[in-house]
């Protein structure tokens, strides 16, 4: 049961019992059994059904093992599931009589039991529990969705199911001619709520791919992912400035910056260009007003307030940066000496700490006043990624909450300053919170090139083993794809679909997961033997290329010296040679997909070797660490 490739879940005490034979004969012996009114009063939609879902999740994989369909039957037909081994999927009476309590497991939790004839899969669902909330235009919970997760932990921890990218293409279905499960019980739970990537980008359809990724490929891809958002906190840019100053046009000039010249950072068209002015506290009075008004209309007023919800009101500077001296001239900063030489020692992303910890302060005081029981979510990013410095803004109300970027983060984790910094910024902000975890933090590839996407991801189990206690339980950020786009057709979390996967599943099993051994495991699983060994060895000089060159300097977008890139050419070449000459188009396809923006980084640094090819001025931009 246990296996490095796959995260780590916590053993119970095994029944005794003789193994349950689940296939024989390369034919699916047992039946699934299910209670089909378990979620009858379910809260949400259709098709956020979770037991129906692993019901027939589990029915179709084992279809693609063995080639015919199993059983299934309702826990009241009896007669249909009389003889022979049961598969019970969400809870029952059946599951009741083996004394699981799905209540009783963590949100999102899941166990595994065999018993004398069979396997239980039961965990605890949104759509089980009457407790649930129902959706308002306030709150939108998303769905826990337990019992589907244990049926993919089971397809890939007993059948070997991989999924690794949507489609047929990218997923492992071995040919089983017989299954026999040894007793034993299990269970697990995420270490974070909200699992997120970049979705979206697998509805672009790239040069390299045959078939279009939507619908079915893509949910099910995401399900296997144990994709969610179960949370609602979001640490996000807002409120939007259009919208909020299309709903508030008499309060623009307080709202928004003045440059020296006395140009204003606003611009009703372009989210980019405008800069809240978090130097007015009266404008953190015409934000909690903003808030008593969308929630006095039931969320129907929401100028621009997309985030905040029932739970949480969330305020986050816009996508944009104040230079220095326009913060310094303000009259309030030198007033009370809101920038000090301690902050500009500490660099750009503290500049502004104490700028924004007084407005925090102002704004959570104004919540916790007219808004009882509401907390305040803050976005710290750019110049404001430090926690107050000054005595007294260090401490910040205690109904704030924070989802702090990290812009170093994870990629450049064992670069001693950069880990440094990192680890130093959050036990601050836990400081700051009273001793409270940050709940959510962003990570960043911006800048990535090509050969360094291809392993940034992989170092994400320690950025939170180092980050241990002051990181909290909602999330991480995950930039799955690189900003700016190497190219305009590329899908990049399909390309660098094992950087996707190893991202997914550290949020799942946080600091516990392996990638190396999740990796080492996918090249041969996927590839076979030998494709897989070349692949391997071409993975592991681009991990050797990023240490020494991008995380030594801690900076992206390295071009790496031509004997790097003579080496990452040979084993390219070597792979290449292998996957045209190996007769499988579905091994050529995969190497296609994968391989695609390594050549065309390969040939871009050589470019840029040769002075033929030069940098955007949009990556450039990144690469010198305008974060």
């Amino acid at each position: 049961m246990a296996n490095p490739a796959l995260n780590p879940v916590r053993e119970l005490p095994a029944p005794s019992h003789a193994p349950v034979a689940l296939v024989e004969g390369g034919r699916p012996v047992f039946t699934i059994v299910w209670d089909s009114r378990a979620e009858a009063a379910a809260p949400l939609a259709t098709e956020h059904r979770p037991v129906r879902e692993a019901v027939r999740t589990l029915r179709r994989e084992f279809y693609f093992c063995t080639g015919q369909y199993a059983a299934v039957a309702d826990v009241r037909e009896r007669e249909k599931y009389a003889s022979g081994p049961l598969l019970l999927v969400g809870p029952s009476a059946l599951t009741e009589k083996l004394g699981i309590n799905p209540r009783s497991l963590p949100p999102e939790g899941f166990v595994v039991t065999t018993f004398s004839n069979g396997v239980a899969i039961v965990g605890n669902d949104s759509s089980t529990d009457p407790a649930f909330p129902r959706a308002t235009p306030l709150l939108r919970l998303g769905p826990r969705r337990a019992t589907l997760w244990g049926a993919y932990d089971f397809l890939e921890r007993f059948l070997g199911c991989r999924y690794y990218y949507p489609g047929p293409d990218g997923c492992v279905h071995p040919r089983c001619a017989a299954l026999a499960i040894e007793p034993c019980a299990y269970t697990d739970s995420p270490r974070f709520k909200n699992r997120r990537g970049a979705p979206r980008e697998l509805e672009v359809v790239s040069r390299t791919v045959e078939r279009s990724l939507v619908g079915a490929h893509v949910a099910n891809y995401l399900a296997a992912s144990r994709a969610a958002f179960t949370e609602p906190f979001s640490s996000m840019h807002s409120p939007m400035p259009d919208l909020w100053s299309a709903a508030n046009s008499n309060l623009i000039e307080r709202a928004f910056m003045r440059n020296l010249s006395g140009r204003q950072y606003f611009n009703p068209t372009n989210h980019y260009e405008n800069y809240y002015d978090v130097t007015n506290l009266d404008f953190a009075d015409d934000l909690v007003r903003s808030h008593e008004r969308l929630y006095a209309s039931g969320g129907a007023q929401r100028q621009g307030l997309l985030y905040s919800n029932e739970r949480y009101c969330v305020f986050g500077q816009c996508d944009a940066f104040c230079p220095l001296q326009v913060m310094q001239s303000k009259d309030a900063v030198k007033r009370e000496g809101l920038i000090t030489d301690e902050h500009l020692a500490l660099g750009a992303t503290a500049w502004y700490a104490d700028v924004y910890g007084r407005f925090y302060r102002r704004l959570a005081e104004g919540i916790a006043k007219s808004l009882p029981g509401k907390r305040l979510i803050v976005l710290p990013y750019a110049g404001c990624v430090y926690p107050p410095l000054l005595p007294r803004y260090r401490r910040l109300p205690d109904n704030v909450e924070a989802g702090v970027c990290l812009a170093k983060m994870p990629r450049f984790i064992r670069n001693p300053e950069a880990r440094r910094v990192s680890v130093d910024i959050m036990r601050r902000w836990q400081t700051a919170l009273g001793g409270r975890p940050v709940r959510q933090i962003w990570t960043y590839n911006a800048g990535n090139t090509c050969f360094e996407h291809a392993v940034a991801n992989e170092f994400l189990p320690e950025m939170i083993a180092a980050f241990g206690d002051s990181l909290g339980d909602v999330g991480i950020n995950v930039e799955t794809g690189i900003y700016p786009s190497p190219a305009p057709d590329f899908a990049v979390c399909l390309h660098f679909y094992y950087e996707t996967y190893c991202a997914f599943r550290a949020q799942w099993g946080g600091a516990a997961f392996n990638p190396a051994a999740a990796l080492d495991e996918h090249w041969r699983l996927f590839y076979g033997e030998r494709g897989g060994e070349l692949l391997r060895q071409l993975h592991a000089t681009l991990m050797d290329a990023f240490l020494a060159v991008s995380v030594k300097n801690a900076r992206s977008g390295s071009t790496y010296p031509p004997e790097v890139l003579d080496a990452i050419a040979a084993r390219l070449d070597a792979a290449r040679r292998f996957f045209n000459d190996c007769g499988d188009d579905l091994l050529r396809r995969r190497f296609r997909l994968m391989s695609y923006p390594l050549v065309f980084e390969l040939d871009r640094q050589r470019g840029i070797h040769a002075g033929t090819v030069q940098e955007s001025t949009e990556r450039l931009r990144y690469i010198a660490g305008d974060e």
